[in-house]
């Protein structure tokens, strides 16, 4: 009898497709040009940059340190992966959109000596070594990483731009205490954050499948998705132990919502909770432009002081890219390919794109055998993990099954597969990461 559903495994280099077509993001910015084709802006470290170093927070210039990285791979890696699915990018250091260095007594200044101005930046302005500007260029989506210090985070901008977080500091209003940054995003009443890292496990438990950003993720029995990967074999076979970074690190975004602790604000939605002991971490969470904000008013030189509202869509995201030195600074690098597409579709959804629901093949990796279930097996490579994607044209690959480690039998590597949704025809391939 002939098998209704038809596959075939190859090693390849896997691909992150997407095969949906979504509306172009508009942003009418505060002169009242739409922008369609506007640059995401990405927040970096201050220490990255030799000339803002000087004026941050930072013990030294992050050339300096002879451990390296020497900069923030994860938030380079955040703009890689924006860049492949269609969007223009613009790392900047946190200083650059300050008006005053740390310790906030004088003006930060650009490097020709003269008062910075974040403003400049907001509006499609090149910089003191550029007076070219176009207004075309206006960014259309602001991300705070959280690779630099809290106390070198940048003012919220004022031009109703969308922010996404992913740095703890940001997250609360001044109840607990006010920043040193003054740049509070007014999600949290009495902050309480924590960085669990790795103990804290790769799942995240979604509490809202339905909202535009996770609807069509593939979740398992208990409504969980993979974030965070296994580490590669050798992704720390060449560090120096001890002395070095680890380039596999994991840094949630968490903020602890049990009683007594934060709580969320009135019109804040908390997507989803870390999925250990502790499963009051919020680990992410969006807000409407108009959603009602937490208490503004106790900080007087806060940049939305006296808001009642959100000026945009706001996200609080998942990944921490760990600021400070003695990190390798490249915890996005290690997202599960969900947590790649999650943060793409946070971003859409950030700049008001209308998102069609994410469109798998319908296949579930499962842990046993059943009626309607496959089994895929194949030889380990010994420094290797594995995703296994599926497709129905041979063009868009799509995964079914992410950060695949070798097993306790040398010859063999087995994943279940539950076709029962699948399409009549499928085709599978085993990818070898990295």
């Amino acid at each position: 009898m002939k098998n209704r559903f038809k596959w075939a495994s190859a090693l390849a280099l896997a691909v992150l497709v997407s095969s949906q077509k979504e509306t172009k993001a508009a942003y009418t910015n505060a002169d009242g040009v739409v922008i369609t084709n506007g640059v995401i802006i990405i927040t970096t470290r201050s220490a990255n940059d030799d000339w803002f170093f000087r004026q941050s927070s930072a013990p030294q210039w992050d050339a300096d340190e002879a451990a390296g990285p020497g900069n923030a791979p994860g938030d380079a890696a955040m703009a890689a992966l924006l860049q492949d699915n269609g969007y223009s990018t613009r790392i900047l250091p946190e200083k650059a959109l300050s008006y005053l260095q740390n310790g906030f007594a004088s003006p930060t200044l650009d490097f020709l000596g003269n008062p910075n101005d974040p403003e400049k930046y907001y509006h499609g302005g090149s910089g003191p070594s550029l007076s070219a500007s176009n207004v075309f260029l206006t960014p259309m989506l602001v991300i705070s990483s959280g690779s630099g210090s809290s106390t070198d985070m940048s003012p919220l901008n004022t031009n109703k731009i969308p922010i996404i977080t992913g740095e703890n500091s940001l997250l609360g209003d001044s109840t607990a205490s006010i920043p040193n940054s003054h740049a509070e995003m007014f999600l949290y009443t009495n902050r309480k954050t924590s960085n669990p890292g790795v103990a804290a496990g790769q799942y995240m438990r979604v509490l809202n499948p339905n909202h535009p950003i996770m609807q069509g993720i593939p979740l398992d029995a208990t409504n969980r998705v993979k974030i965070w990967r296994d580490p590669y074999p050798e992704e720390n076979a060449h560090v120096l132990t001890p002395g070095g970074n680890p380039n596999y690190q994991v840094s949630w975004t968490a903020n602890n919502i049990a009683d007594g602790q934060s709580v969320p604000a009135p019109g804040l939605t908390v997507l989803g909770t870390g999925d250990y002991p502790n499963t009051n971490m919020a680990v992410f969470a969006v807000m409407e432009a108009g959603g009602t904000l937490a208490d503004t008013t106790l900080d007087l030189d806060s940049q939305w002081y006296n808001y009642t509202t959100a000026p945009s869509r706001l996200a609080h995201f998942f990944v921490n890219e760990q600021g400070g030195t003695g990190q390798a600074r490249r915890c996005f690098n290690c997202l599960t390919v969900w947590g790649r597409i999650i943060f793409v579709r946070t971003c859409k959804w950030a700049m008001s794109e209308t998102l069609a629901p994410y469109q798998g093949l319908g296949i579930i990796d499962v842990g046993q055998i059943g009626g309607s279930q496959l089994k895929l097996s194949w030889t380990p490579l010994s420094n290797k993990n594995y995703r296994i994607e599926g497709t129905t044209d041979f063009v868009n690959w799509l995964p079914i099954a992410d950060s695949i480690t070798n097993g306790a039998d040398p010859l063999k590597v087995s994943r279940t597969l539950n076709i029962a949704s699948g399409p009549q025809a499928a085709f599978l391939r085993v990818a070898a990461l990295p």
